[in-house]
């Protein structure tokens, strides 16, 4: 059973926490095929993110962090398929949110992902997780999930994602590598404050996606694109 989460801990002043990091904990991951029209329009894209989407497979993920380099945290990201960079084929994560201030600014620093502070519940009751996310005070995303089926293993390899995000200078490119156990998962309800996250189902996800619990994964050192 999970509580809010009023990201207690603390650092010391101008302590960095540089890549890679190791993660362990649980999570869901909705795979999405992208419905371009909504996505341009709602899923908090710049200009450029515009300019070089081209849809395809994306993904919602929903992500309770019990330990990481800064401390336990809980996530919330919309991925909302492919961008494409000098021919290349890039995943983009164009909104996310996290419970930890401090996962905030090392996300930035470390990998140029757009992180924004929110605070969790994350109810688990027997098969079903309920998570809700709000920004002062007020909710603005909450999915009931249900989990059933037998155990497999899950891994990054069998669905490799690449992400390029939009640095100060260049872009910053980095392949994340995980692994775990794996339960079919679906969505029971799902609701968002558009203004705040997009509405995943007028995105394009899929309501049955994968539980992996537990999970271990590595977040690398990114590598800089001009």
């Amino acid at each position: 059973m999970g509580t809010r989460n009023t990201d207690s801990t603390v650092f010391p002043k101008g302590k960095h926490f540089p890549a890679p990091w190791n993660l362990k904990g649980e999570g869901f991951l909705f795979p999405l095929w992208a419905k371009k029209d909504y996505n341009r329009e709602m899923g908090f894209f710049s200009g450029e993110d515009s300019k070089q989407y081209t849809g395809g497979l994306g993904s919602l993920m929903l992500v309770n962090y019990e330990t990481s380099d800064v401390g336990p945290y809980y996530e919330l990201l919309y991925i909302p398929g492919n961008f494409t960079y000098k021919d290349e084929s890039y995943k983009r994560i164009t909104r996310i949110f996290v419970s930890s201030q401090k996962s905030v600014e090392e996300g930035i620093l470390n990998w140029a992902i757009p992180k924004e502070k929110a605070d969790f519940t994350w109810i688990r009751e027997e098969n079903l997780t309920k998570i809700s996310a709000f920004r002062n005070g007020k909710e603005f995303f909450r999915v009931t999930i249900a989990t059933k089926g037998f155990s497999f293993p899950v891994s990054t390899k069998i669905l490799p994602y690449t992400l390029l995000q939009k640095a100060t200078e260049g872009y910053l490119s980095t392949q994340f590598v995980g692994k775990g156990k794996g339960r079919i998962a679906t969505i029971r309800e799902i609701w968002s404050d558009e203004a705040v996250f997009p509405d995943a189902l007028k995105g394009g996800i899929f309501k049955t996606g994968i539980h992996s619990d537990p999970f271990e994964l590595i977040f690398p050192v990114a590598d800089v694109i001009d």
